[in-house]
């Protein structure tokens, strides 16, 4: 059985690296309740499928939604990411995207807010943020490019939403979709 640093690489590196870009970008960690996943990118659907596996031996599969039309997939792993005074206990996986080009690997981390996301613009008003995603769904998202990495923003823990999709039947979730389509 493979270790999850053998399936997605050296996530201690990659979290010391994002979470200093994301404190030198004037963000204060102490705004956020936790780091509740990581994202790791693939470049083909072989390859999504092929670490879908990978990731089932040490992480449960709590669920699958399309979302822009891809599959994402959302894993609960069996011994929680453990960096500083974080516990990361999901890991996502997107397919990707058709047309779209991404470097094989983590790429995000994303972060739950203590507060709604209108007080969180107006204390880091002039930020960048990437919008796109504002008011998707039932856990509408902001982001911040940070050069290599992006970190993301939102009010919901990601093992939270995919129950919630669950119960409430969602399947595909769009941006610029508000409210809930089954």
């Amino acid at each position: 059985m493979k270790m999850l640093e053998e399936i997605i690489g050296d996530y201690q590196t990659f979290l010391s690296e994002i979470l200093a870009q994301t404190e030198a970008e004037g963000f204060e960690l102490s705004d956020f309740v936790q780091i509740d996943h990581a994202c790791y990118r693939t470049t083909s659907l072989e390859n999504y499928e092929q670490k879908k596996a990978e990731l089932s031996e040490v992480a449960s599969l709590l669920g699958e939604t399309e979302i822009n039309g891809r599959p994402i997939c959302t894993f609960r792993l069996k011994e929680p990411i453990r960096h500083a005074n974080w516990r990361i206990d999901a890991i996502e996986l997107p397919a990707p995207k058709e047309g779209a080009v991404h470097e094989e690997g983590l790429e995000h981390i994303e972060f739950v807010l203590y507060d709604d996301i209108p007080t969180f613009l107006k204390k880091y008003d002039g930020k960048p943020f990437e919008m796109r995603a504002a008011d998707r769904g039932i856990n509408p998202e902001i982001g911040l490019n940070l050069g290599r990495y992006t970190v993301k923003f939102h009010l919901l823990n990601l093992p939270t939403v995919v129950y919630l999709e669950h119960k409430l039947g969602v399947t595909s979730v769009k941006d610029g979709q508000t409210g809930i389509h089954a």
